[in-house]
């Protein structure tokens, strides 16, 4: 926040981590952009710090569906919400510059035959709570039971996994000229 107020910033997914195999080998770091342990030691001093809270902004998650090297693009939004709030943590990383990720909890009856985890989904009066709790409220945040089931839109697409497509909603809108 800058003086009060909200702002958008553009950051890279994911934080970086170096292991020492990695290192060995000269690899450069991979990246984590899912936080699913609270307890795992480099979540150590972020997640009870409010200054690394932040809000991820979305429309769709999506996850693979079907066999491996042909697994497709399922999407999934929540009912009469075109832009969501996904709990997150981010960071100015020294080398790497602001990165963030976003928590995971466990999937609903709509998500779970995918995946069974699913970003946490804020509601609007969530937002300050998220923000600005105390440790206790982002505990109870992955904790708590996932979107109503009743409230997850489902697209099914034949776009690959990996080919990077946006859902047909989000694709750029051609003009009539």
């Amino acid at each position: 926040m800058r003086n009060g107020q909200r702002h958008l910033r553009l950051m890279d997914w994911g934080f970086p981590r170096l292991t020492r195999e990695m290192r060995e080998r000269g690899a450069p770091p991979g990246r984590i952009g899912l936080v699913a342990d609270l307890t795992n030691p480099l979540w150590d001093q972020l997640v009870v710090d409010p200054r690394y809270r932040c809000l991820i902004p979305l429309s769709h998650f999506a996850n693979p569906n079907g066999d491996p090297g042909e697994k497709t693009r399922t999407w999934f939004s929540v009912d009469r919400q075109p832009l969501v709030a996904w709990a997150g943590f981010c960071r100015n990383v020294p080398d790497y510059g602001p990165v963030y990720a976003g928590m995971t909890m466990t999937a609903n009856a709509v998500v779970e035959p995918y995946n069974d985890r699913m970003p946490v989904l804020l509601d609007p009066h969530e937002y300050d709570r998220w923000l600005h709790g105390p440790i206790q409220d982002v505990i109870g945040f992955q904790f708590r039971a996932p979107l109503a089931a009743e409230r997850t839109k489902v697209l099914h697409t034949d776009d690959l996994w990996r080919s990077g497509k946006l859902p047909a909603s989000m694709q750029p809108q051609l003009a009539l000229l």
